[in-house]
C-alpha cells in the first residue's frame, strides 16, 4: 500500500531557484516514486499570516500552479489543490486548537523568527500556523512529510497533536514522520551570507521565469568577495548534473586560476539551460488547464477530507 505524503507551498509571488531546489524539485522526484501517494497543495490560508494584497492573491495562485505544471509536477501522478478549497481542514484545525497546549506553540522557531521580522503584524494565525499545518497533514492521513532539518519541529508538533487526539478520542490518525530531504541553502547574489529571498529585492534573486539575458545580467552583478565566490561555486554544483564543470572550476579555484567572468558565465548558462524546457512549457499552459487541474485535485482531496471528518465528528461527539 502506498504511503501518503503531504506538502504545501505558499503563493506569495514568483518562484526563485531556492524555492525550486528546496521544494519543487523534490516533489517531482517523490511523485515519480510508486511507493508514494502525493498531495501537493497551494497554501493560500498560510500565506495570509503576513501582509498581502487581496487583489493579487488569485493571480499568485494561478501563476504558482502554472509554474508547478511547467516544472513537471504531474496531476496524473499527484493531487494538486488549493488549501482553502478543502474547507474541512479549517474545521479540523479548530478541533486541534482545543487540544494543542500554548506552551508547544510558543516553542516554535518559525513563530519567533516571523514575529521578529513582522513586529507590526504578530497575529493569531501566525501563532497557530503549526496547528493548521497539522490539519493539512492529518486530514489526508499522511504518514510522511518531506522537510529539511529546519522544519522537523513542525512535523514533531503534528505528531504531538495526533497522539493527543488518539489518546483522548480514539485511534484515528497516524503519527507522521519527517521525510528528511537535503534542502540546499541558496544564498543571495548581493549578500551571500543571507538566504536568497524575494523580500530582499529582485536583483538578489534568480527567478525561474527569468529570461536567459536576465539571468546573465543578475549573475554578472553578483558580489565576488570570498563568500560570494563560494556562493557561485555552490550554485554551479547544484545545477551541474554531471559534476564535470564543477570539478573543473574547483580545480582552477584551488590553484588561483579561476576567472570571475568564467565562473559567472558558466553558472548563468547552467541555470538558463535548466529552465529552458520550463520556459517553453509555461507559455502553453492555459487558464482552462489550471482550472481543470485544481478541480480534479480538489475533488479527490475533498473526498478524503470528508471521510476523515465524519470519523472525527463521531469521535469528538459532534455527530
Amino acid at each position: 500500500m502506498k504511503k501518503v505524503i503531504v506538502s504545501g507551498i505558499q503563493p506569495t509571488g514568483e518562484l526563485h531557484i531556492g524555492n525550486y531546489l528546496g521544494a519543487v524539485k523534490n516533489w517531482i522526484d517523490l511523485q515519480n516514486d510508486p511507493a508514494y501517494d502525493c498531495f501537493f497543495f497551494i497554501a493560500d490560508w498560510h500565506s495570509m499570516t503576513i501582509d498581502y494584497e487581496p487583489s493579487e492573491k488569485q493571480r499568485q495562485i494561478k501563476n504558482l500552479v502554472a509554474d508547478l505544471l511547467a516544472l513537471g509536477v504531474d496531476p496524473n501522478k499527484a493531487h494538486i489543490y488549493v488549501q482553502s478549497s478543502v474547507t474541512a481542514t479549517a474545521e479540523l484545525a479548530w478541533i486541534f486548537n482545543t487540544l494543542t497546549p500554548m506552551s508547544e506553540l510558543e516553542k516554535m522557531t518559525q513563530y519567533k523568527d516571523k514575529s521578529a521580522r513582522n513586529a507590526e503584524n504578530i497575529n493569531t494565525g501566525l501563532f497557530a500556523y503549526p496547528v493548521l499545518q497539522a490539519a493539512d497533514i492529518l486530514i489526508n492521513k499522511a504518514e510522511l512529510v518531506p522537510v529539511g532539518e529546519d522544519q522537523v519541529q513542525h512535523v514533531e508538533i503534528t505528531r504531538v497533536i495526533a497522539k493527543k487526539f488518539n489518546n483522548k478520542f480514539g485511534k484515528l490518525f497516524p503519527e507522521p514522520h519527517a521525510l528528511l530531504t537535503k534542502v540546499p541553502r541558496v544564498m543571495s547574489l548581493t549578500e551571500p551570507t543571507k538566504k536568497m529571498s524575494k523580500s530582499h529585492g529582485p536583483k538578489t534573486c534568480i527567478f525561474i521565469s527569468d529570461a536567459p539575458d536576465e539571468i546573465y545580467a543578475k549573475i554578472r552583478k553578483a558580489v565576488t568577495d570570498e563568500a560570494g565566490i563560494q556562493n557561485l561555486l555552490d550554485l554551479v554544483e547544484l545545477f551541474d548534473e554531471s559534476g564535470l564543470t564543477t570539478a573543473h572550476l574547483k580545480k582552477d579555484f584551488a590553484v588561483g586560476e579561476l576567472k570571475n567572468v568564467e565562473l559567472k558565465d558558466t553558472l548563468a548558462e547552467l541555470i538558463a539551460n535548466t529552465f529552458a524546457t520550463f520556459r517553453e512549457r509555461r507559455q502553453k499552459i492555459t487558464d482552462r488547464e489550471i482550472k481543470e487541474v485544481l478541480m480534479h485535485g480538489h475533488e479527490h482531496a475533498a473526498k478524503i477530507a470528508a471521510h476523515t471528518m465524519r470519523a472525527v465528528r463521531e469521535l469528538v461527539g459532534l455527530e
